[in-house]
């Protein structure tokens, strides 16, 4: 008899002891009886020593998933880490690490039996529209999806019916399916086999700062070594840092074949683009994973990986989950990137646990931005992170100019909504003119330009002048956004949406006003004053398709579009050799976020942006509109200095104690009913007050913020409140956490607790 220590996917932060006959290896998936449920639990340790008699009597393994282990040793430890380190039930971390092929639930399979036949195409039937409901979802799903949906039709059609009355009645048949992945294998999306096949690349001759920052790096070794300190790499946009990475992998694999190496970037938008280039390299030794890929193509890419058959992995931040037969290199690449942290569930950052890994693996991880985060650079200025820099250009040419136009609040900033209706041109949008005359003579030249905005949609909201208030969304405390190709009101939290002409009857256009400007309409302001210009508008609303942001992006790189008008979109990371003019609109609007990262935030997409242009054979210039020009941040954005935004942030850190000077953790209480929230509030301030109280001495370093309204007090029909943790003592920070987690985390009823460690934002 074999005793297993068990993590079970439940809100209950320890493992469950089960009984085995045989003996079950750690990492191996089981399925287990739960309370009144079967659930999917992974093998953390096995005994034969028998634990300490119980009240109970321990229940036993129905059924061993795998054959080997799912999850190897390291990444049991490293979800040890993840669990205690987030705060989150370490069930939920494992299911959190697997591929969503894997996460394996009891599929169903819903027949009409040939009496269900004939009813459904029986118009005297009763049961004819549920069961022509039912044969259009003739697919393999999970019982609570379908009963999901089935509910759903219920409630619109007024119709009354159950799965299990259709079976009584021998309409349907269920059968269970035992397979890990339903979908029929569908393997790489034509992007990336395309990338797969194109010709192999000779490397190019490092400068050399490339070659001595490759030294600094490869001079270590590949294998374990705990004496070695992460890498943070400096350099400035078009230094040539994916050169760095494509040296240091093929050191790393002509040192031993056997080497692996997983490269993380934050967007699904640059997977592509790195594809090609690694693929170029190593032909046939890049797998890539991402969001928008089928589970089957998820799971084919990270096999290939898993059995050592590929060398290079490329994905986000979920690649770093992933299991290698030889990993060598970790490679974190825009590491400043708030992209890599997960806002739900567990809320880790892909870069953090990067750096873990390679420290649990002793293997060398490399992070590189032009823009570093203050957290990364603060641990290398602290000697915690070795630091190297490439401070020039790999083309040797200079970093683009950037010039400041100032502006005031003015013309076109808001406009009324029967003017538009009726089609009036946009010809007075707060544009300086200067920026049109700059794109127009870009043009002229056969130039490329990009032209950023900080929010897509067509106006920031819809103002209504009788009621002096924004037209608001129902769910969130959030103005609708307009958009006008839709011709709807959007909510960009819940996805709430209207048709304006059905919330603003035609003739109550004159009392309503159109606020701000978005990336639609400043597509069409372009479109308008630029007719001759081929200009593509790039933003989470009009990429749609997952592979429709490539095919716009190789569009632009061959020169079959002229401008690129988005969002923060268009500033990841892109390399485009035409483009020569940035045009950045609105940088206040970030600047003037009420979040302690806001000037970081800034500083970064300024710098970013602006590194797109310039990268080919002309200088590139840069135009931002604003009317702070004598902002510290701006300043030092405008000359390209890390340095002076250091400082300027720092003592502005320092005069608050955020981070990087403290850690921080957020605590959200959320309930359906504000008056239940109002209640459950009471009992943690109470709580909070007496631990405080008692144990003055232990929680001596500790700041308690809260709980407060945050900016945004209604999320999806949610009332929320923010608890905000925040010490330099990290011990005083995660023991109080964990009592207040202890205490609040199983609330009853409708009431919900999130918690944020290190959080990107406190909006």
């Amino acid at each position: 008899m074999y005793y297993l220590d068990i993590a079970v996917p439940v809100a209950l932060d320890q493992t469950f002891t089960y009984t085995s006959q045989s003996h079950l290896a750690p990492g191996i998936r089981v399925k287990v009886p739960f309370g009144p449920k079967k659930h999917i639990g992974v093998v953390m340790a096995v005994t034969d020593v028998a634990p300490a008699k119980t009240s109970f009597a321990l229940k036993s393994v129905e059924e061993a998933l795998d054959e080997d282990p799912i999850y190897s040793e390291g990444l049991l430890t490293l979800a040890r880490w993840l669990s205690s380190y987030y705060l989150f039930p370490i069930g939920e971390v494992l299911r959190t690490m697997l591929p969503v092929s894997l996460v394996k639930k009891e599929k169903l399979q819903f027949w009409l039996t040939d009496k269900g036949m004939t009813a459904r195409d029986d118009e005297t039937s009763s049961y004819q529209p549920i069961l022509k409901f039912l044969w259009g979802r003739r697919k393999v799903v999970t019982e609570l999806t379908l009963k999901s949906k089935l509910k759903k039709w219920l409630a619109e059609t007024g119709e009354k019916m159950t799965l299990k009355k259709l079976e009584k009645v021998e309409l349907i048949l269920r059968e269970s399916l035992d397979q890990t992945h339903s979908r029929s294998p569908h393997w790489t999306p034509d992007a990336i086999a395309a990338a797969q096949t194109i010709p192999a690349s000779e490397p190019p001759v490092l400068t050399e700062g490339q070659a001595l920052v490759c030294q600094a790096i490869s001079s270590m070794g590949w294998g374990e070594n705990s004496e070695r300190k992460p890498f943070l790499l400096h350099g400035v946009t078009g230094a040539g840092k994916t050169e760095v990475y494509l040296k240091l992998i093929a050191d790393a694999i002509e040192t031993d074949p056997k080497n692996q190496v997983m490269v993380l970037v934050p967007e699904i938008a640059l997977t592509p683009q790195m594809t090609r280039v690694f693929s170029a390299r190593f032909p046939g030794k890049v797998a890539v994973v991402h969001s928008a890929m089928q589970p089957a193509e998820r799971w084919k890419e990270l096999s290939s990986i898993r059995q050592g058959e590929r060398s290079i992995l490329i994905g986000p931040r979920s690649a770093v989950f992933a299991a290698f037969e030889q990993l060598a290199l970790l490679v974190v690449d825009e590491e400043h990137d708030s992209s890599y942290k997960q806002s739900t569930g567990l809320t880790y950052n892909g870069r953090d646990v990067a750096v873990m890994r390679a420290h649990l693996e002793k293997r060398p991880v490399v992070l590189g931005s032009a823009t570093p985060s203050m957290e990364s650079y603060a641990n290398a200025k602290q000697g915690r992170y070795t630091l190297l820099e490439l401070l020039t250009r790999a083309n040797l040419k200079p970093l683009p100019e950037i010039t400041f136009i100032s502006t005031e609040v003015s013309k076109g900033f808001a406009r009324k909504l029967s003017g538009r209706k009726t089609g009036a041109p946009i010809i007075d949008l707060p544009v300086d003119d200067k920026i049109i005359e700059a794109l127009k003579a870009n043009l002229a030249e056969g130039r490329q330009a990009m032209v950023l905005v900080n929010r897509r949609g067509f106006a920031y909201y819809l103002f209504s002048l009788r009621e002096r208030k924004a037209v608001a969304c129902p769910n969130c405390s959030i103005s609708l956004t307009v958009h006008e190709k839709s011709t709807m009101l959007r909510c960009h939290y819940c996805d709430f949406q209207r048709p304006l002409d059905r919330m603003i009857p035609p003739d109550a256009a004159d009392a309503y006003v159109l606020v701000g400007y978005g990336s639609e309409q400043m597509e069409m302001f372009l479109k308008e004053g630029l007719p001759n210009a081929r200009i593509q508008r790039v933003d989470s609303d009009s990429v749609g398709p997952r592979d429709a942001l490539p095919e716009i992006l190789d569009n632009f790189r061959q020169g079959h579009i002229d401008i690129l008008v988005g969002t923060q979109m268009l500033a990841k990371g892109h390399d485009f050799a035409k483009v020569t003019l940035i045009c950045i609109l609105e940088i206040d609007q970030t600047l003037n976020l009420p979040d302690f990262r806001a000037g970081e935030r800034t500083f970064q997409l300024m710098v970013q942006a602006a590194g797109r242009a310039g990268r080919g054979e002309w200088a590139g210039r840069v135009l931002v509109q604003t009317q702070r020009d004598d902002h510290p941040v701006l300043k030092a954005a405008l000359n390209q200095s890390y340095a002076e935004f250091w400082e300027d942030q720092l003592q502005f850190r320092m005069a608050h104690a955020y981070p990087p000077l403290s850690r921080m953790i957020v605590f959200e209480f959320n309930a359906s009913k504000r008056e239940k929230l109002l209640k459950w509030m009471g009992e943690v301030e109470l709580w909070i007050g007496s631990k405080l109280r008692d144990q003055k001495a232990q929680f001596s370093q500790l700041t308690v913020l809260g709980p407060s309204v945050p900016p945004l007090e209604t999320i999806r029909g949610r009332s929320r409140r923010t608890l905000l943790l925040m010490s330099k003592d990290r011990a005083q920070l995660w023991g109080f956490a964990r009592d207040l987690l202890r205490e609040f985390q199983n609330p009853k009823g409708d009431l919900r607790l999130r918690v944020d460690v290190d959080p990107q934002s406190l909006l």
